[in-house]
């Protein structure tokens, strides 16, 4: 008999990460079982790209042969309508056989016909039609017949450069903040867009395949973009794991008209659904190493210039993000394998750019694929 676990709404990465821990320790047997507002909810980048690397995770050891289990009480076409409204769902789908609502299953063919439309918005870049909330999401699914969001993240065959990505990452940025009164620097623009060319580049060519260079059947990537009010009551624990990051909390958020505290922030997440960044840096499953060899190998291929990228200056996007986030005062953070590692910055700081800490002193469950996140507060002027 199956043992049903219900996911919850997993609002914060505490909660997120309690998931993953039970995805690891489960049995065959055991069902994970999701409210349709789980997979279409919109908390913030860094944490809906977090949940998607957790529906990413079940999918994968679990899910390949089997379906994506909603709860019975939900209505067909609502349940389908609402896995295709946003990404996370979108990819589990395409990871799994379909959706199962009670006894009923419904092939991930049928079900996508439901994502159609708004991945054609995504491909034309009609942003005002992905727009939900603050959030705009971007999912490449590759595997299917039609692979979406190629024009997008590609040209000429093959994955954009930098000037081609520059327009790209300035209307997208301008959507997402056209609500607030911050802006974000033209200089971090273009900054974004030689790391979103680099990577999206690399993800293309190394997480289509596992670790042994092994094609997966299907496979995702993609960007979540946005800007967000952390409320202290929900989120402040999750900037609680190390004394940077409390520090960064309590250095930038601000108290609201209530007297509790928030952070309002732009935020960019790019995700993928490949080995991770250490297993394909490697070409080992982080499982078959010690947790330190784990660490360094990632830090090592965060370094400037490692990289397996055939573009010009490959390997300057991420250093180039960093030096704008330790201008003006961001954070980044990377879930892969076992590891979530961040680097905090105060404006104008001189921390090394490399200098990255564990995000929690607890362990954690291994993840497939890989989520950077990046984090700019949107202070008052």
């Amino acid at each position: 008999m199956s043992t049903v676990k219900h996911v919850g709404k997993c609002r914060s990465l505490v909660e997120i990460e309690d998931i993953i821990s039970q995805i690891e320790f489960s049995d065959s047997k055991s069902v994970f079982r999701f409210p349709i507002d789980t997979l279409g909810a919109r908390h913030s980048p860094m944490h809906d790209a977090s949940r998607l690397q957790m529906v990413i995770t079940l999918a994968r050891q679990k899910l390949e042969d089997d379906y994506l289990d909603i709860h019975p009480n939900a209505q067909e076409l609502e349940a389908q309508q609402a896995v295709c409204d946003y990404s996370p769902g979108i990819a589990g789908v395409r990871l799994s056989k379909g959706i199962r609502i009670g006894s009923k299953e419904i092939d991930r063919r049928e079900v996508l016909t439901f994502a159609t439309e708004r991945m054609k918005a995504m491909d034309a870049q009609d942003f005002d039609q992905v727009v939900k909330g603050r959030c705009i999401d971007l999912l490449c699914v590759g595997g299917s017949k039609i692979q979406y969001l190629k024009p997008l993240f590609s040209s000429r065959g093959k994955a954009k450069e930098k000037d081609d990505m520059v327009p790209v990452m300035r209307k997208l940025v301008d959507r997402t903040t056209q609500q607030s009164r911050a802006g974000v620097p033209e200089s971090l623009v273009h900054a974004l867009a030689l790391f979103s060319a680099e990577l999206i580049q690399n993800t293309q060519e190394h997480a289509v395949t596992d670790h042994a260079g092994r094609p997966y059947l299907s496979h995702v990537e993609g960007v979540l973009m946005g800007w967000t009010r952390f409320y202290e009551s929900t989120f402040k624990e999750d900037f609680s794991g190390h004394p940077d990051l409390m520090k960064y909390w309590n250095d930038e958020a601000a108290k609201t008209e209530t007297g509790a505290k928030s952070l309002r922030a732009f935020e960019v997440s790019y995700f993928d659904s490949g080995p991770g960044l250490v297993s394909r840096f490697t070409g080992k499953p982080v499982r078959e190493m010690p947790l330190e060899d784990e660490r360094g190998a990632l830090l090592r291929c965060l370094q400037h210039k490692s990289t397996s990228k055939s573009q010009t200056a490959a390997g300057e996007g991420l250093p180039a993000v960093l030096q704008e986030l330790r201008e003006i005062g961001g954070l980044v953070r990377i879930r892969t394998g076992r590891l979530s590692m961040f680097n905090a910055f105060t404006p104008r700081d001189n921390r090394d750019l490399f200098a990255f800490n564990d995000w929690t002193e607890a362990s954690l469950s291994p993840v497939q694929g890989a989520v950077i996140s990046i984090l700019v507060p949107l202070r008052a002027q």
